[in-house]
């Protein structure tokens, strides 16, 4: 095994090397093969989560530092955010369901074709504004993206794009329901645009929760743009992830029996740490579930250095954070992944409000 990963590294090395130097994307050798070995069977949960409902995502960014390494996450486009200001060097996105690895691999598709961040939101939206530049800051850009409107003819030529990147590109075969999937996600940033909102199935979207352009437009505590379309550096950062197949998208449960451990077992191979993992507020449902020990000795197994960090949400049910920022029902905060463990094992975590505000960083 550790052959053949040697080989997927080699062939990621030469694959870096030619897209250096070509904007055509090319074949990424060894990525299937890589997202099958580290997944596992897949679950069920109750969100389509094709956009984050965290505001909050903004007061973490100012104190991330590019640390490299091997960054951790779960859920939609947010984890770009953090990959972009840490500058990792593998990213590996692991949610239970089989349908957020499809959205990944459509948002592959549209990083690896769009070399701005302009670009990526006209191809995200199937607006014709794609290759067009904007004077101003981005607030002046996303101006620009909506003043082109959306195209349905677009939207069809897009997704074939898509299917053919995802099978092509990234030797990915898809099925009937496959497509189905992407083009459903797909479909749904067209027909909402920039008015799309978290929404749990059955049930209609909240009005507390966010649209992508409130999220797009999110200034951290300074006052800057924090979404990592609004940072050039960090868009390029994604995107050469995207483009070199360390961007990578896999099926498994925190705390199940194998693909945290497989994660942690390639990074170790690659002689890196994990000095992420974004984590967002699914221990919540593991503490529910009686699942906390297996997720917790998952990340024990894990290769940590003393400045590995969760980044982690809580909600505010009744019961605010201590460092709740005004007008956020979420709170992001990071903790010391090392701390985390001290404190399981001296029997400090009864419930998620003790996970959250027993040791946290703001």
């Amino acid at each position: 095994m550790k052959a053949e990963r040697a080989v997927v590294a080699a062939f990621a090395a030469l694959f870096a090397l030619g897209a250096a130097c070509s904007r055509t994307p090319a074949p990424i050798p060894g990525f299937r093969e890589l997202v099958e070995e580290l997944s596992e069977e897949g679950g069920y949960f109750d969100t389509d989560n094709l956009i984050s409902n965290e505001t909050a995502y903004v007061q973490v960014i100012p104190d991330l530092k590019p640390l490299g390494g091997v960054y951790i996450g779960v859920g939609p486009e947010q984890n770009f955010h953090y990959i972009g200001r840490l500058r990792s060097k593998w990213a590996f996105i692991l949610d239970v369901r089989r349908d957020n690895l499809l959205h990944h691999l459509l948002l592959n598709a549209l990083l690896v074709e769009s070399e701005t961040p302009m670009d990526y939101l006209c191809r995200l939206f199937s607006r014709g504004c794609a290759g067009e530049r904007s004077e101003g800051g981005f607030e002046e850009m996303l101006a620009a993206v909506e003043g082109s409107e959306p195209d349905e003819d677009l939207f069809v030529k897009n997704l074939e794009s898509v299917f053919e990147h995802v099978e092509k590109n990234l030797d990915f075969p898809l099925d009937v329901k496959d497509r189905s999937v992407l083009e459903f996600t797909y479909r749904s940033f067209f027909d909402e645009q920039l008015g799309l909102r978290f929404k749990s199935h059955g049930r209609p979207p909240m009005r507390y929760h966010p649209s992508y352009r409130t999220l797009l437009l999110a200034k951290d505590r300074d006052g800057r743009p924090s979404h990592f379309l609004s940072r050039p550096d960090d868009y390029d950062h994604v995107r050469r992830l995207a483009r070199e197949g360390r961007l990578v998208p896999v099926v498994g449960d925190f705390a199940g029996p194998h693909a945290l451990r497989a994660v942690g077992k390639f990074a170790r191979e690659q002689g890196e740490t994990v000095t992420a993992f974004y984590v967002s507020n699914v221990e919540f449902y593991l503490l529910r579930g009686d699942l906390f020990p297996s997720y917790v000795e998952n990340v024990r197994a894990l290769p940590l250095s003393e400045s590995s960090q969760f980044i982690r949400a809580y909600f505010s049910y009744g019961y605010p954070h201590p460092a709740a920022l005004a007008g956020h029902r979420s709170t992001l905060v990071r903790q010391r992944i090392g701390r985390f463990l001290e404190l399981f094992d001296q029997g400090a975590y009864g419930d998620y409000w003790d996970v959250s505000t027993l040791d946290y960083e703001r």
